[in-house]
């Protein structure tokens, strides 16, 4: 039998709707990844259920897709670990990052029992203390707690509303198009979450030559799924209503502080898994068929190096 939380009724007659969830078939689909994990000489994964079932319905039961991303995944994590491959969760200078707050998952799905909404706030940091690179890789690890841990987040999806009210110009250029395209990737081709819906808010006037910096590194679904709202809560609340924001927003899904502490004990049940990460990877050298090119995955082309903030 998987060893698998089970689903609560509203959850599971989503996963079967909307996922093509056959729960008497789920220890078959879950042997037959381990199956394959076990055949592939390059490749060193993390095969418990509840890790390998979120991958199940990230790709809606289509193994061939499963084991990409399960590939992808550990690939990225072995080829860029400082954003991908954190091993330390009590690093002083992470869990910093981690209390200022700018990637958190509040407690109450949108519709509450819909998606998982992630509320980011990604410019709060200071720019000459800390990089880009460092932050997203702590944004990386609440998103691999919540493969693990997060069943809406799983079945549901994720809405992401970004709040650029803090953004400077400092911020902006740390924001390179080698970077983005890094964690566009990840997120498309590796991580398992199925995104469905990115609002960004209180925009400021130099976001726009990012934003069209990253919209063309998206595939077509996930371009049509981006939505600016600028300066207008209202506008906002036509897609998100306003309950379900964090309190600071006049909302009701918890405060910042609230759901920041929530997630430093979280951060403390998770230290040993992710000092366990260290084991997962791949070796190249290993992998049967042809090399990935990574500088054709993550080339930059002529018209980013083009991009140009007022």
């Amino acid at each position: 039998m998987a060893q698998i939380r089970p689903l609560n009724e509203e959850l599971q007659k989503a996963a079967k709707e909307f996922l093509g969830e056959v729960p008497s078939r789920i220890s078959e689909d879950l042997a037959n990844l381990k199956e394959w994990i076990a055949q592939q000489p390059h490749l060193r994964a993390n095969t418990d259920d509840q890790f390998l079932v979120a991958f199940l319905r990230g790709c809606k039961y289509s193994l061939e897709k499963a084991k990409s991303k399960i590939d992808k995944f550990f690939t990225l994590k072995g080829k860029f670990p400082e954003l991908f491959g954190i091993t330390d969760v009590n690093d002083e200078r992470f869990r910093e990052i981690l209390k200022l707050g700018m990637w958190l998952y509040l407690p109450t799905p949108l519709h509450e029992n819909g998606p998982r909404i992630c509320f980011m706030r990604t410019s709060l940091y200071p720019a000459d203390k800390y990089t880009m690179e460092e932050v997203m890789s702590v944004s990386n690890v609440l998103q691999e707690i919540c493969l693990l841990d997060d069943d809406y987040a799983n079945v549901n999806g994720i809405v992401f509303i970004g709040d650029f009210s803090k953004a400077s110009m400092a911020h902006m250029f740390q924001w390179t198009p080698s970077l983005m395209k890094k964690a566009t990737v990840f997120s498309e081709q590796a991580i398992p979450m199925r995104l469905k819906a990115s609002h960004f808010i209180k925009t400021p006037s130099g976001f726009e030559p990012i934003f069209n910096m990253i919209k063309p590194m998206l595939s077509a679904k996930n371009q049509s799924r981006l939505f600016v709202h600028g300066n207008k809560l209202d506008s906002l609340a036509k897609e998100i209503p306003l309950k379900y924001l964090p309190k600071e927003y006049g909302g009701e899904n918890g405060s910042f502080d609230e759901v920041i502490q929530e997630w430093e004990k979280k951060m403390d049940q998770y230290s040993e898994y992710f000092k366990k990460n260290a084991a997962f990877g791949t070796d190249e050298k290993l992998r049967p068929g042809k090399a990935i090119d990574f500088d054709s995955m993550f080339g930059i082309e002529g018209s980013f190096r083009k991009l140009a903030v007022d």
